[in-house]
């Protein structure tokens, strides 16, 4: 990988806008289970059950995504610094 000419501070906002996106999809996908659940449930008629479920699944989901991203991340880092 080519060294970043980037300034650190322009480095930094990167990663910021990274984050966020990430903060985003986790959110996103809590409001869109919970959304599925919700259907779900006016289709069962056992309103709020399925909905609670599905934004516990989503916010489970969104949360694994983060985990394997940083995981990812970390170890693309980790493996850069052992090879110099």
């Amino acid at each position: 990988m080519p060294p970043d000419d980037r300034p650190p501070d322009a480095q930094g906002y990167g990663q910021g806008y990274a984050y966020f996106g990430m903060a985003l999809s986790f959110t996103v996908a809590i409001l869109l289970f919970g959304a599925l659940g919700w259907l779900v449930d006016g289709w069962l008629h056992t309103r709020p059950l399925v909905a609670i479920a599905g934004a516990f699944v989503g916010g489970f989901a969104g949360f694994m995504s983060i985990y394997y991203r940083v995981k990812r991340d970390t170890a693309g880092k980790g493996g850069e610094k052992r090879g110099q």
